[in-house]
């Protein structure tokens, strides 16, 4: 009978339990393979009246299951308010937690049990327990945005800045749910908005990557800083530049960011010396040596020459309506056109000359942006610098080679090549694959 009875309340079979409890033949401590009682399913199905009575029979309301659940987290669990209010009124324990280190406090934060979490503060539960991975509700709260939870929390003493074993606040992970109101709810309220994770990635950084520019406006609004870097070295200024996020790069400048802002410049970024010592004493001459050819990013690089390295037209167009200095040098005397040039991009070649684009720029290897342009091949855009050029300027289109060209034996002209090499791999004219070739053919002679 014990067995049936806590069967029927597992299955929700609720005319069959009363019968079998009025029969007064069941043993209500008796407990099924996962040493659960009737209790526990009764609570879990929110049957209140069935509850009372086995209360009354002398269940213990706070037997625990072999994952250490008891009747009230299961009723709190499936949002059973009237039972899981009628066991806290029973004296039902507490300060028990599951065995992910959830409390009471935090499942109510979780599935937005107002009335019940209010309860539990009342009766002196703690508003910033933390659980095994170091959350507490309010950070539960948030992520699924309760707001009327999170207000109650706050005035109860949560602190709004506890973050998580991964360094994320309330805040950061308003930003990732995507929630404007929770946001702006968390910074009324103190939060503060240049917080960082483990990842070094702050509320801005995340509403970039999440393209919210609902928040990036708020955020920035608010006095968010731009230039906070992750471990990977992107802010969100460069992030929005890269991915042609207009509506945030616009944010930033009519919040005071200096359309020419550009990188510090670092002298040790991409020596030539160093990398003809490395060419000299490396065993191993493959790409799978530790030593960096080609940097993500240039010292001394632009906004602009973010935008035309990422190919994004509408964002270069913006950049230099807002102002943008065109003819900006880089560290390696680039400017906009060279990038633009070096990576085919017709239609950013034709706007930055249409824009007065200075075509007999120089960079520090005395290349100018015809010169790329012309060696990789884009012969319609030599034609349109071309056309733009001082008279009497002439370019001899390359084309493939009729005969093969003589082997390069000796170790001086072996230098030159690679270091020509190099500098066409710098500039994104060669991908890592043809640079890789070239070089082995080099090497061999």
């Amino acid at each position: 009978m014990s067995m049936s009875f806590l069967i029927a309340c597992k299955n929700g079979n609720r005319k069959i339990a009363e019968l079998l409890l009025s029969a007064d033949e069941t043993d209500v401590k008796y407990t099924d393979e996962k040493g659960r009682t009737a209790l526990h399913y009764a609570a879990h199905r929110g049957y209140l009246d069935i509850v009372k009575i086995l209360a009354d029979k002398g269940t213990d309301i706070d037997y625990e299951d072999h994952n250490g659940e008891t009747p009230l987290y299961f009723a709190l669990l499936q949002k059973q308010k009237q039972t899981a209010l009628y066991l806290i009124e029973k004296g039902a324990s507490l300060s028990l937690n599951d065995n992910q280190g959830n409390s009471f406090l935090h499942i109510t934060a979780r599935t937005a049990q107002i009335e019940v979490l209010k309860k539990l503060i009342e009766l002196g539960v703690e508003a910033d327990l933390e659980n095994n991975d170091a959350e507490t509700p309010l950070l539960n709260a948030a992520v699924n945005g309760n707001r009327e939870i999170v207000k109650t929390l706050l005035e109860h003493g949560a602190v709004v800045d506890k973050a998580d074993n991964f360094g994320n606040t309330a805040l950061l992970l308003a930003v990732k749910a995507k929630n404007s109101q929770m946001t702006e709810l968390l910074l009324d309220n103190g939060a503060n908005i240049n917080h960082i994770n483990d990842a070094g990635e702050s509320a801005l950084l995340i509403a970039c990557y999440e393209n919210n520019q609902m928040i990036v406006k708020l955020l920035v609004k608010r006095g968010a800083d731009i230039f906070i870097s992750s471990k990977e070295g992107m802010s969100p200024m460069w992030y929005a530049a890269a991915h042609n996020q207009k509506e945030a790069v616009s944010s930033f400048i009519e919040n005071g960011l200096d359309v020419n802002y550009a990188r510090p410049f670092n002298k040790a970024d991409g020596a030539m010396n160093s990398y003809l010592d490395w060419v000299e004493t490396a065993a191993d001459i493959s790409l799978d040596s530790n030593f960096s050819l080609r940097n993500e990013v240039c010292s001394g690089e632009s906004i602009l020459h973010v935008a035309v390295k990422s190919g994004y037209l509408s964002m270069v167009r913006l950049l230099v309506e807002k102002g943008a200095d065109i003819n900006y040098q880089d560290e390696s005397g680039n400017t906009a056109l060279h990038y633009a040039a070096a990576n085919g991009k017709k239609d950013i070649v034709k706007f930055l000359l249409e824009n007065s684009a200075d075509v007999n720029v120089i960079n520090v290897k005395e290349q100018k942006a015809i010169d790329y342009s012309n060696i990789k091949g884009y012969n319609e855009i030599t034609e349109l610098i071309l056309k733009n050029s001082a008279p009497g300027t002439v370019v001899t289109p390359v084309g493939p080679a009729d005969t093969p060209a003589p082997p390069v034996n000796d170790i001086a002209s072996k230098k030159q090549a690679l270091m020509d090499l190099k500098e066409l791999f710098d500039a994104g004219i060669l991908t890592r694959e043809e640079f890789d070739l070239e070089k082995t053919k080099i090497l061999k002679g």
